[in-house]
């Protein structure tokens, strides 16, 4: 029963007195109750509560009592929970339209009553033109058609909340009970089993996941929720657990490369030169290999100035190599005018060995970079972000490498057309010109000189090329030029010939070759060709440069220019030669006169008086004897322990020459592979441990493993 009112109605004290309608109005009748007609429709008669007798007002204060303690227990939790739970935008949206046009439908009907019109009527003439879109069209777009007895449910849930907007929101969706936004509540027992499938490192699809959980859910005579609901609940379960959905499907790196947080690194605190960061990438179109003349994907090995950006230097070749990566380190060096401070290095196997790390072999290296003073970082295996490099390499292969004839993409799916399969159109229109070696080497230094002039990632208004510049260092004097070549570049051994060499399919030319008939070890780089350092058992001779080309009828068609390069080859020409006969006129001054030379006491270069020889008989023809002192103890003990010493020595010498250099690891294998197999000679201590230790890497295995293993059984079998 409601609150205290003055007057009370059958229906009302009916329950306050736990007895049936009819029984008040027969006790009213028969009491002679005084009572007032009711105003309305239905009638009937209210009972003023001053009037009523004594037990009847008691069961009335009894009940409302009662009602009171009920409506407190038994009271909505819907606003209790209204401070923790959050309306959803589109709902709270939704609201303000309804309260606009409750607002606006009592505004109308107002003025119309004072005009004597009443509220049904206006009520219908509103409805009427919002409806037709002449009354508040945008509310007519979002909420939809609307009927009379919804705009009076409006209106009561607004005058019964004291306008409590969030009386008018919209409940779909399990937001008001507690439960997340959106839909795909399918219930616990589905989420779990769908949750313990879908979760899988093997990543099954959501189809097969669903499969799986309604087969669990059939066996424990559970409703099974359809495919669009466990759908929407993956949705809601990956909007707020994305870390988990992606740890538990991919693993730790896809959580740190796709959830995880990350530091952001400020490189505008790194100078020019502090820095430079290395690795290498296999291009996507094919270049001319000089050494079998057939094209094949080279491997672009490069340094960049992590400050400036800048591409300082790189090399091509077959393979990713250790030799490639510090023959482009060289001129990195050469152009960044003095030794970096630090590299950063890539973690691939040309990379990754004893090459950089701390327990290489100085000795056989030379102090290659730890003892330059430059300190060796490498990256983290298989993260890409470590290295900024990777983004020059991204912006090569879709700015540049496309626009390559011979262009044969990065994978399968990026191949170009004329590479797949039954595509003759495309094929017969393909020129597929290969570039060669030199070629390439231009494409690959335009781009960079291109990239270099492009506004600086992070240092505007400037420039990489301008960045590095305002860095470089002061440069190399030509003897550290040549102890950097000497450690850095490749080796190829050479034969100077008419004081040229050749390799590579090129020609190289200096005096200081002049006279040398023998093996010469050449350092050069394959991306820069302009000079080679030529060295004699480590001690360098010079530099020599390509040859210098005349005109073949410079006198009678060539120009100024033309006949002044030919005197200047001419002379230079003349010069070496005149130093062989000013050499040769020093020895035949040395050695006198020919009559003076050994070649005179020869028999037959004896005049005739002087050749006939005297004949000594057998008997007299006996060597003089001559007195041999006698040898003292202290003498002999002397004797005896040098002997000893002798003896020592040879033992603890090896039974072979030891070579002090070699051009790679696995020319040195070769060289005690064969004293060791071929010869059978064994091998010292170092040089045994060093072979054991080679053929546990990783270069052994995948590249001279078979051969050796095949030569060692042959040998075996033939000993």
């Amino acid at each position: 029963m409601n609150a205290a009112k003055e007057t009370y109605t059958s229906s009302e004290l009916a329950p306050a007195l736990g007895v049936t309608e009819r029984a008040i109005q027969i006790r009213a009748k028969r009491d002679s109750w005084p009572f007032e007609k009711r105003v309305g429709r239905g009638g009937g008669n209210m009972y003023p509560l001053s009037t009523l007798p004594e037990d009847v007002r008691a069961a009335i204060t009894l009940a409302q009592a009662k009602a009171m303690e009920t409506e407190e227990s038994t009271a909505p939790k819907a606003r209790a929970q209204a401070a923790d739970v959050v309306v959803p935008d589109w709902s709270w949206n939704k609201a303000k339209a309804k309260l606009r046009l409750v607002s606006e439908w009592r505004s109308y009907t107002a003025r119309q009553a004072q005009l004597g019109r009443n509220v049904k009527e206006a009520t219908g003439a509103f409805l009427l033109a919002y409806e037709a879109g002449q009354l508040l069209p945008q509310l007519r777009e979002r909420l939809g058609q609307v009927s009379m007895p919804t705009l009076y449910r409006w209106d009561k849930a607004l005058r019964e909340n004291a306008r409590d907007l969030e009386a008018l929101a919209d409940k779909r969706g399990g937001w008001a009970n507690g439960l997340k936004k959106g839909l795909g509540q399918i219930g616990e027992d589905a989420q779990q089993a769908f949750l313990a499938a879908y979760l899988q490192p093997n990543k099954p699809s959501l189809t097969l996941a669903h499969r799986a959980m309604a087969l669990v859910l059939e066996r424990a005579g559970l409703p099974v929720p359809n495919y669009s609901s466990v759908r929407r609940f993956l949705e809601r379960f990956d909007s707020y657990n994305h870390d988990l959905v992606v740890f538990q499907r991919e693993g730790m790196k896809a959580l740190d490369d796709k959830v995880g947080p990350f530091l952001s690194r400020d490189d505008k605190i790194l100078q020019v030169g502090d820095v430079l960061v290395s690795d290498g990438h296999v291009m996507n179109f094919l270049v001319i290999n000089p050494e079998t003349g057939k094209p094949q994907r080279m491997t672009l090995v490069g340094w960049e100035d992590w400050a400036s950006r800048m591409f300082v230097s790189f090399e091509i070749m077959p393979t990713e190599n250790t030799q490639a990566i510090s023959s482009s380190l060289f001129r990195a060096c050469q152009n960044l005018g003095r030794k970096p401070g630090a590299v950063y290095l890539d973690n691939g196997k040309a990379f990754d060995n004893q090459y950089f790390s701390g327990s290489a072999d100085m000795a056989e290296h030379d102090g290659l970079y730890l003892s330059l003073g430059i300190h060796v970082l490498h990256s983290m295996p298989y993260v890409a972000r470590t290295k900024i490099i990777e983004r020059w390499w991204g912006d090569f292969d879709r700015q540049c490498s496309r626009l390559m004839d011979s262009y044969v993409g990065a994978n399968i799916d990026d191949k170009p057309a004329h590479m797949h399969r039954n595509e003759r159109w495309h094929k017969d229109r393909h020129e597929g010109r290969v570039p060669t070696l030199e070629e390439a080497k231009q494409v690959v230094a335009e781009f960079a000189r291109w990239k270099a002039n492009q506004p600086h990632p992070t240092r505007p208004r400037t420039t990489p090329l301008e960045v590095f510049t305002a860095g470089r260092g002061p440069g190399f004097s030509e003897a550290e030029l040549a102890d950097l070549s000497r450690q850095f570049l490749y080796r190829r051994e050479v034969t100077p010939q008419r004081c040229r060499i050749k390799m590579l399919g090129c020609e190289f030319e200096a005096g200081f070759l002049m006279g040398i008939n023998k093996k010469l070890m050449a350092h050069y780089s394959y991306s820069d060709l302009s000079q080679v350092w030529v060295y004699d058992e480590g001690r360098l001779l010079g530099v020599a440069k390509p040859i210098t080309t005349v005109h073949p009828l410079a006198a009678v068609l060539g120009t100024e220019f033309d006949m002044t390069q030919l005197k200047a080859k001419q002379k230079e020409n003349a010069a070496l030669v005149r130093g062989t006969v000013k050499l040769a006129t020093q020895m035949h001054q040395q050695f006198g006169p020919a009559a003076a030379t050994p070649l005179a006491a020869l028999p037959h270069m004896q005049p005739v008086s002087e050749r006939r020889t005297t004949f000594i008989p057998k008997a007299s023809a006996r060597p003089m004897l001559e007195a041999v002192p006698e040898i003292t103890s202290e003498e002999r003990s002397q004797l005896e322990a040098v002997r000893q010493r002798s003896l020592e020595a040879a033992k603890a010498r090896p039974a072979y020459a030891h070579r002090e250099r070699f051009g790679s690891p696995l020319e040195r294998y070769a060289h005690l592979f064969e004293i060791e197999v071929v010869q059978g000679i064994a091998l010292t201590e170092e040089d045994a441990a060093w072979a054991r230790k080679y053929e546990q890497g990783e270069e052994y295995r995948e590249v001279a493993a078979l051969r050796y293993d095949k030569l060692r059984r042959l040998y075996r079998k033939t000993a």
